[in-house]
């Protein structure tokens, strides 16, 4: 694969036989996407219904995609995703657990799994996507469950790539529109220390570049990257902007640890929840990029300017605004004739 060739359009072929798991969620089609246009051929297990994925054959010339049904409780049915492929990349995740999928089920169990199966069958290249703040004395579940795979990931494939990607938003994230919607849904936006805790949300084309390169790019084989956007920021002056850009007053309230994690908790029993008592518990600590000595998107070296919130997020955003979108600061502008 070090000859392959990465420009000649959808239409071409790369050489490139990518297999992607979590291919029908948030980040999936801008992956699938990237490794379209250059003329890849992708597979796409997936475990929901056909619809779920329907979208992504769009992004790859006839016969290029090929989705199907799969288990990642079934050893077999990963093995069959893999063999023949020549890059594999994981961005599978959950932000809540069920009584079905716990994380470590997900970002613990699976990833060890997938890259045992990955280096029995000779695959070239794993991208593991992982998280910011994967730590194993992190307050959160989730972190803790995600530095489980990375470990997993590094001792049966220890030339995999792991991507740590900060908080993501974009169109469909559920970050920025999680406050939106519930903010103008709920008597009140709770908050834990988000005064003084801070994040540096990423961009998500930002990171599907990143992943494209890290597949791609036989320099990045081995390395941890951490992915941080161009801002820091706190959580407040994030839940501030986002009321802002809505035109909503600002009904957050940072809440007491105990009062916040409760509140968490019972929102998390609501089927699909958009915030949880784990989400509470990541809010709880800094999600910023360390200080130490890390590789970052500069070493991955992509080309491109990083995208901040202000850039981007009015365009998803305004359609929370109650007041008419040709209304500005009490400015009727455009008006309609």
């Amino acid at each position: 694969m070090s000859q392959t060739k990465l420009t000649g359009g959808r239409s071409s072929v790369s050489g490139i036989t990518a297999t992607v798991f979590g291919a029908s969620g948030f980040l999936g089609k801008y992956v699938v996407n990237q490794l379209g246009k250059i003329g890849s051929r992708v597979i796409v297990p997936h475990r929901g219904d056909e619809v779920d994925v329907r979208h992504l054959k769009l992004a790859g010339d006839l016969g290029m995609m090929h989705c199907y049904k799969s288990s990642i409780r079934s050893v077999d049915d990963i093995k069959e995703a893999v063999e023949g492929s020549n890059v594999v990349i994981n961005l599978l995740g959950k932000h809540y657990e069920t009584m079905r999928w716990s994380f470590a089920d997900v970002h613990g169990a699976f990833p060890g799994v997938l890259a045992q199966l990955c280096a029995d069958s000779g695959v070239e290249r794993l991208v593991h996507v992982s998280a910011l703040g994967a730590y194993h004395d992190s307050p959160s579940a989730f972190s803790r469950s995600k530095a489980l795979g990375e470990e997993a990931v590094r001792e049966a494939f220890p030339q995999a790539t792991i991507l740590r990607p900060a908080t993501i938003f974009g169109d469909e994230d559920k970050f920025l529109n999680r406050i939106a919607k519930l903010s103008t849904t709920m008597p009140f936006y709770p908050m834990v220390d988000a005064a003084t805790t801070k994040q540096q949300p990423v961009f998500m084309n930002d990171v599907a570049d990143a992943i494209f390169k890290a597949a791609t790019d036989p320099s990045a084989m081995g390395k941890t990257f951490e992915l941080a956007g161009p801002k820091v920021y706190t959580n407040k002056e994030i839940v501030d902007y986002v009321l802002h850009t809505i035109r909503e007053e600002n009904n957050a309230i940072d809440l007491p640890r105990p009062v916040g994690y409760a509140v968490g908790y019972a929102m998390g029993q609501i089927p699909n929840p958009w915030m949880s008592l784990e989400g509470m518990r990541r809010q709880s600590v800094d999600l910023v990029q360390p200080e130490s000595d890390v590789l970052t998107f500069d070493d991955l070296d992509i080309g491109k300017k990083l995208t901040a919130i202000e850039e981007v997020a009015e365009r998803y955003l305004v359609r929370f605004r109650k007041m008419s979108v040709f209304v500005e600061e009490g400015e009727v502008i455009n008006q309609p004739r």
